[in-house]
């Protein structure tokens, strides 16, 4: 199912980011992540978040400042 969590245990050093770029694999998450897309935000059950995007359709200072402006948004209101 797309909308069952994936376990945090066992995901050992560098499972974070694993999970963010790919989903762990198609035995784990990846049905997840639609690569079709130019810009994915990633939120894991575990808080683990990441922004997954296209970097020839968008410039990559738009999307680290877009970032930027959520992590502000949500130290103030979080």
């Amino acid at each position: 199912s797309l909308d069952a969590p994936v376990m945090a245990a066992g995901r050992g050093p560098g499972g974070g980011a694993a999970q963010i770029l790919h989903g762990g694999g198609a035995g784990a998450n990846s049905p997840n992540r639609w690569f079709d897309k130019t810009l994915q935000v990633v939120v894991g059950e575990d808080g683990t978040c990441g922004i997954v995007y296209d970097p020839a359709v968008i410039d990559g200072a738009v999307v680290a400042n877009m970032a930027d402006h959520a992590l502000q948004f949500w130290s103030v209101w979080g």
